[in-house]
């Protein structure tokens, strides 16, 4: 996830900022996790965002911007 983290700081593109957290994003070209469904199915995330808060962030794989 840190590379993931990485490539936001670097290429990220500034997205807004919601409920007071400011929010950056970036597709990728390669899933950079899975969500799992009740069947079993994974679903590929090529999208992640950062959200930032102060001098707090974390990082969350998605399907699409939010």
């Amino acid at each position: 996830m840190s590379m993931v983290t990485q490539a936001i700081i670097e290429k990220g593109e500034f997205t807004g900022v919601i409920r007071g957290h400011e929010r950056y994003g970036l597709y990728f070209n390669e899933p950079v996790g899975y969500h799992l469904s009740i069947d079993g199915s994974k679903i590929p995330l090529y999208y992640a965002q950062m959200k930032v808060k102060g001098n707090k962030y974390h990082v969350i794989p998605r399907t699409k911007p939010s």
